[in-house]
């Protein structure tokens, strides 16, 4: 076989066994993340799927099989949500949304309203900038409008100068309607998201 042709069908194999390798561990990692029923409550599902990257992009078949962001639905409280954060440059302001998981028995969605001061009034969140150190609040006490047909809230925050750097929201728990017990609808936090966006 002359040197060329060999050199070439030496590299192909090596590309085909690391793609083989890639898969490998990709379904090990698959198959290490456990169901649903490995989790107390959707709100420790919904952390493990952030940690784990999980995202409508970035699906999690185990955790969220119908790629809405929003892991283990149907399972009982502590309820948390899946965050977005966006910006429009035109119009000059930030804005998202939260998916809340249904409520377990399926009546409604799940902490679609409540702050730490009122059981009904919005979700509340806050926008920050991350920084070395504490990171810069740039909205605080945003209020909501809720979708209950579709389990989302909505926000919008208006900032026209916005230097670039990573953002993300955080929602507030709602008031503890018992005394006792887990905080049905604690706080959540979104991914970061970056300004400017990656040039794809």
């Amino acid at each position: 076989m002359p040197l060329g042709l060999a050199s070439r069908s030496l590299s192909l194999l090596a590309i085909a066994a690391a793609l083989v390798t890639i898969a490998l561990a990709d379904g090990v990692g698959i198959a290490a993340v456990p169901g649903c029923s490995s989790f107390r409550s959707q709100a420790d599902a919904q952390e493990r799927f952030g940690e784990l990257g999980g995202s409508p992009g970035t699906p999690i078949p185990r955790l969220d099989p119908d790629r809405d962001g929003v892991a283990c639905e149907g399972s009982p409280g502590p309820y948390k949500g899946y965050a977005t954060v966006a910006y429009s440059p035109k119009r000059g302001f930030f804005y998202g949304t939260a998916t809340l998981p249904p409520e377990a028995g399926g009546a409604g969605f799940a902490c679609l309203e409540g702050n730490r001061h009122f059981d009904d009034g919005p979700r509340l969140l806050t926008l920050f900038k991350v920084k070395p150190g504490p990171d810069l609040v740039i909205g605080d006490e945003i209020g909501t409008a809720t979708k209950p047909s579709s389990g989302r809230v909505l926000w919008k925050i208006e900032k026209a100068k916005i230097a670039p750097g990573s953002y993300y929201v955080i929602f507030e728990e709602r008031q503890q309607l018992a005394p006792y017990g887990h905080n049905q609808c604690p706080g959540f936090r979104s991914a970061e998201f970056k300004l400017p966006k990656p040039l794809r």
